[in-house]
């Protein structure tokens, strides 16, 4: 089993990762906005094709970091299917109820918390 890792960077990468999840819309919506409105100035909807496809891998790239890592393993901290909720009302994680990676098992420390 690994280290004890403080539990501040957990958190940390915890709160990196919801913010990642919070910009995948806006940056979806951005794409296609921006597809939309070259496509009806050039009058063509292969005009803004480029502009969608970059936006849209953008958007990948912002989902790939919506993911938290476990800093002993590298693993993921969420669980498939857990779903941690909106910032305004957060749904605690089987990582934040237990203090250790779902994956590795390792301690993660709670000083502090």
């Amino acid at each position: 089993m690994a280290g004890t890792t403080s539990w501040e960077q957990v958190r940390k990468e915890l709160q990196r990762a919801r913010g990642a999840r919070r910009m995948v819309p806006w940056a979806l919506l951005s794409a296609l906005l921006g597809w939309a409105f070259l496509a009806v100035a050039a009058r063509s909807w292969r005009a803004g094709l480029p502009l969608l496809v970059g936006g849209l891998l953008f958007a990948a790239v912002i989902r790939a970091l919506s993911v938290p890592h476990c800093p002993a393993c590298g693993k993921g901290l969420w669980l498939r299917g857990e779903r941690p909720g909106p910032p305004t009302a957060p749904v605690p994680t089987q990582v934040e109820r237990d203090h250790r990676c779902p994956r590795c098992g390792a301690a993660l420390d709670a000083g502090g918390c």
